[in-house]
């Protein structure tokens, strides 16, 4: 399953977005938590500073009252608390009187003087160091004084997950499904998805499985709506394939039939030819007549040898071929083919070296490849160079059995590889009889042996060199 799978897109993105969802929602409940803890945090100082204005004697704050005396020297001394006054010594609390703070909790901020115009209470922020307070102000009811409550905010924000956490156990104990709805959930989505595509990768199966010439219809049970249009556009292009495969097979069955009439009606009165020239060679004595009599049996040679190529390539049907492959021994082959053609090597003086791999066996027609083989190494050994060379070596890989063939000669021009396979057209060396037909015979069986025909020049001399590689 790669990543860009439509399979494993479809997990990513959900899973992400389910991932995601659950996060969200983390944060929306730890963001409502934070602003259910401000206003609980508002309404405790709001209630806290109202108590604290409410609780200290008015009289505190005349000037020279034995109280308010009290009250200063006993600040000066040690931090006071507010037994007297009703409120909680661990509370953070300010009294501010004439602009100045004259009771003060212990833990408590430095701020400036409260004031805002025309209020009798407000709330407001201090930043005290890294603090930030929340910070209520009452108004002393008749005087220039204020009660001020204080928070901590951060401190007021460590519950929140103290708190989640409460809720969760509370939930888990009363509620234990609620820790396995997620994982519950992903297996959920992952099943789901899986059974949701299954028609895509079905469809994939089959046509992955299929061979090359299987046109007939693809198969689906239970097509959802969107797939059904996608397999009748298939299934379309296979009909559409079909008719006209049917029209090729007759087509190509005509030519057959016609390239067979053809060669025979051909090769008889070129046999015919043939043996009346070289019986009129022999009764004459002229050299002229020799040499034209020479010239046209070597011209009929060249005829037939053409006639009998076009009914080898009529013959090879890619589409029959493959279901006729059988285990082929390559080396063999081109043992018998290089026994074949010693008198012509004899004849040229070649060098002609074999080097053959343990391992030869691959999936053909044995016809057909021998076929191949006689055509690579005719054709190496007619343009070979007189005394050149000509070697053959047959080997393999993780993967491929490859059989290369070079020789020394003329090299082919660039501009010409790229229609060499082509029918008709002739390699280098013209003078050389041939019909123009054995690289195309050649590309022929590769193509039905799904092999690949490369040509190139040789590192080690200079020529053609030509590799067949063959997968097995």
């Amino acid at each position: 399953m790669t990543f860009f799978s439509v399979k494993a897109r479809l997990y990513l993105y959900t899973f992400s977005i389910t991932t995601l969802t659950w996060i969200l929602v983390l944060a929306a409940v730890i963001v409502g938590l934070r602003a259910v803890v401000i206003s609980l945090t508002e309404d405790a100082l709001e209630i806290r500073s109202e108590i604290l204005a409410s609780a200290l004697p008015l009289s505190y704050f005349d000037e020279g009252d034995p109280a308010l005396v009290n009250w200063l020297e006993q600040v000066a001394q040690t931090p006071p608390d507010f037994v007297d006054t009703g409120i909680d010594s661990d509370s953070s609390y300010q009294i501010w009187y004439n602009g100045e703070v004259i009771i003060k909790s212990y833990i408590s901020p430095t701020m400036p003087e409260p004031s805002q115009e025309g209020a009798s209470s407000f709330f407001d922020h201090v930043q005290d160091e890294d603090i930030v307070w929340l910070t209520h102000a009452t108004k002393i009811k008749g005087k220039d004084a204020w009660a001020v409550a204080t928070e901590d905010m951060e401190l007021a924000f460590e519950g929140i997950v103290p708190f989640s956490l409460i809720i969760f156990v509370f939930i888990g104990e009363n509620f234990p499904y609620v820790f396995i709805i997620l994982p519950l959930s992903f297996i959920s989505l992952f099943f789901g998805i899986k059974k949701a595509i299954s028609p895509i990768i079905e469809i994939s199966n089959k046509i992955e499985a299929r061979v090359d010439n299987d046109t007939s219809s693809i198969k689906i049970k239970k097509n959802p709506i969107e797939i059904k249009a996608l397999i009748d556009e298939i299934n379309l292009c296979y009909e559409v394939i079909r008719r006209n495969e049917t029209e090729l097979n007759t087509s190509l069955e005509s030519e057959k039939k016609f390239t067979a009439n053809a060669a025979h009606e051909l090769l008889t009165p070129l046999a015919a030819i043939k043996s009346e020239a070289q019986l009129r060679e022999r009764q004459t004595n002229d050299p002229v007549q020799k040499e034209g009599l020479a010239a046209i049996s070597l011209r009929v040679d060249r005829a037939t040898h053409t006639v009998e190529q076009l009914v080898t390539l009529a013959r090879l049907d890619p589409k029959t071929a493959q279901e006729k492959l059988k285990d082929v021994n390559l080396c063999n082959i081109i043992q018998n083919v290089s026994a074949e053609l010693g008198n012509k090597i004899s004849e040229k003086n070649i060098d002609f070296r074999i080097s053959l791999s343990d391992n030869c066996n691959l999936k053909g027609l044995v016809s057909a490849i021998s076929v191949l083989c006689r055509n690579l190494v005719d054709n190496a050994v007619r343009y070979c160079s007189e005394n050149g060379t000509v070697s053959i070596e047959v080997f393999s890989n993780s993967s491929n059995l490859i059989l290369r063939i070079k020789n020394t000669g003329r090299p082919i021009p660039d501009y010409m590889r790229d229609y060499i396979f082509d029918r008709f057209v002739r390699g280098a060396g013209e003078e050389e009889t041939g019909s123009g037909l054995g690289m195309s015979i050649v590309k022929r069986v590769a193509e039905i042996h799904r092999a690949e025909v490369l040509l190139s020049d040789p590192e080690d001399m200079i020529g053609v060199q030509v590799d067949v590689i063959f997968p097995v």
